[in-house]
């Protein structure tokens, strides 16, 4: 090692440890979105077919709302807000129940990226009545 190099690792380190660690940040804030993407998804499921189980439409909002509580909550997604839209149809045997979830995500802590602090995600799910069910 001459003596001009002296240092030059340390350099090195000092300009590189900022860029590993906007790396890693970026790398939990793709898995964060996706695990909550992915758990919108199966609570907006969740969801819809509790409410194809009730009779009346305020037994089936109830339920979707129960069910999307527990789901979120098992899953350990802590949205800002969440809102549940739901579609009965009637609830007779055969229709089809619509939910729409929505789900505002905190991503405060990983304000080092210049995100904004939350980030909406949604989906959509239905599900069937089941056609040979009995009605009251």
């Amino acid at each position: 090692m001459t003596g001009g190099d002296k240092g030059a690792a340390a350099v090195e380190a000092a300009l590189l440890t900022p860029l590993l660690i906007a790396l890693v940040l970026l790398i939990v804030l793709a898995g964060r979105l996706a695990s909550a993407d992915l758990t919108v998804t199966a609570t907006a499921h969740a969801a819809a077919r509790a409410a194809t189980l009730e009779r009346t439409p305020a037994a089936a909002e109830a339920a979707a709302q129960r069910a999307a509580a527990n789901n979120l909550r098992t899953h350990d997604l802590s949205c800002a807000a969440h809102s549940l839209r739901l579609d009965t149809g009637g609830l007779e045997p055969g229709a089809t129940v619509r939910v729409r979830l929505t789900c505002r995500v905190d991503l405060g802590d990983l304000s080092g990226l210049g995100v904004p602090g939350t980030h909406t995600v949604w989906a959509d799910s239905s599900a069937v009545v089941d056609l040979y069910r009995g009605t009251p």
